[in-house]
């Protein structure tokens, strides 16, 4: 995380597309989506550009990127938060996506969060600054290292979250819709070790499965992915499985025998009540897909009556990450308390500045 001299955008994400078929096939018709995508805004840009992030993080003032590493989140931002069912039925939300997790300082995760936020202060929607933005997160992330990590359960408590995260009926018909809109396969077009990930996923007497070659999010467009969909005792059930890589990160390292560890580690040290539908493979990832076992949307967060409170909850999820895998806030605290009080002001509108340059040179190109 250095500031030596990077090659162009162009040349990394060439480089990145080469390493990712170390371990598949890279989908052109994704990567294709994908750039497609990148081009709408800053933040659209930096959500699909992880592998860039040490480029981006590297104007960060000497202190923040010395910081000591643990296993982190790697890709946070805005999005990266959602909601899932634990064992007892009960609405969580958090930190929806570690396929990115990596040993770095932890200060990574706080600039990235915060230089999201930064990334999307100009638009109208969003009520606040990019230094509002850096110090609510960073007052929110301060407030479990004080107190202590305390996962979000949306039943006795968080009423306020799970009014912006549970799904309406109208939202549920939506999500189907656009499930099944996906291109339908025959089975023998999925590798055979993700099918059978998916038959052992669904309910074991459920009617017979229909098969579908997904495209979802933004970063991992161009991954293979695929989803089962069944009919169970009234309605639908969908699991969908990704293939895994290690984070970009570690793009100068050999191969990987088991690329999903180090997200399989973080989600396991992570305070949370887990999603047990939840199962990191060595190289596939398996999830349930429903309406409330989704990652809550950008537009969502830029209508939500009070965005302060949102942010400040996600540095406290952020919290939750980084105290499990640290083994407590000792040196998580121990470090922050010799950095200035600004220092995420600067560290996180320095790495959005850095996008922005990225990113208009990738409108040029």
């Amino acid at each position: 995380m250095g500031q030596e001299a990077e090659p162009s955008f162009e040349a990394a994400t060439q480089a990145y597309v080469d390493w990712m078929g170390r371990y598949f096939t890279p989908e052109e018709q994704g990567l294709k989506l994908k750039r497609m995508k990148m081009r709408e805004s800053p933040f659209a840009f930096l959500r699909g550009s992880f592998y860039r992030w040490p480029f981006h993080v590297a104007t960060a003032p000497a202190p923040v990127r010395s910081a000591p590493s643990f296993l982190i989140v790697g890709d946070i931002h805005l999005e990266n938060f959602g909601t899932w069912r634990d064992v007892e039925g009960r609405l969580v939300w958090g930190i929806n996506d570690f396929d990115e997790a990596a040993e770095l300082p932890f200060t990574s995760d706080l600039v990235r969060l915060a230089a999201s936020a930064a990334l999307e202060a100009g638009r109208q929607e969003f009520q606040l600054s990019a230094f509002e933005a850096a110090d609510t997160i960073l007052e929110g992330y301060w407030a479990h290292l004080k107190f202590g990590p305390d996962p979000f359960i949306l039943e006795d408590r968080h009423a306020w979250l799970r009014d912006l995260a549970a799904a309406s009926g109208e939202n549920a018909r939506k999500h189907w819709r656009k499930l099944l809109s996906q291109e339908e396969v025959d089975e023998f077009a999925i590798p055979e070790e993700a099918r059978d990930l998916l038959r052992s996923s669904l309910p074991k007497k459920a009617a017979s499965i229909r098969f579908f070659r997904r495209k979802a999010g933004l970063g991992s467009l161009g991954r293979p992915r695929f989803m089962g969909v069944v009919e169970w005792n009234g309605g639908l059930v969908a699991r969908e499985v990704k293939a895994a890589i290690p984070s970009a990160v570690s793009m100068t390292q050999a191969a990987i025998d088991d690329p999903a560890r180090h997200s399989r580690r973080a989600v396991q040290a992570a305070c949370r009540a887990p999603d047990p539908a939840l199962h990191i493979a060595e190289r596939w990832v398996v999830r349930r897909l429903s309406p409330e076992a989704r990652k809550v949307e950008i537009d969502e967060i830029e209508h939500a009556p009070d965005q302060k409170h949102l942010l400040h909850a996600m540095g406290r999820e952020l919290a939750n990450v980084h105290i499990g895998s640290a083994g407590g806030s000792g040196r998580l605290r121990s470090y922050l308390e010799r950095l200035p009080d600004d220092w995420l002001r600067v560290a996180s509108s320095l790495a959005a500045e850095r996008v922005w340059d990225d990113f208009k040179a990738f409108l040029r190109s």
